[in-house]
């Protein structure tokens, strides 16, 4: 793994990249793959930052 990507916290580039990836219809594992965190923590942060 990258050592730039075992940051604990989510990068302000890692959620524009999210929301970029959710747009074009990417799945959670595929996102987490991408910018290189576990899937389970990209579900977190999407259902943190929801806006219903």
């Amino acid at each position: 793994m990258n050592e730039e990507k075992k940051n604990k916290h989510m990068l302000l580039e890692d959620r524009i990249e999210i929301q970029e990836c959710l747009c074009k219809g990417m799945t959670f594992k595929a996102i987490a793959h991408r910018i290189g965190k576990d899937p389970t923590t990209v579900s977190k942060e999407v259902k943190l930052h929801a806006v219903n």
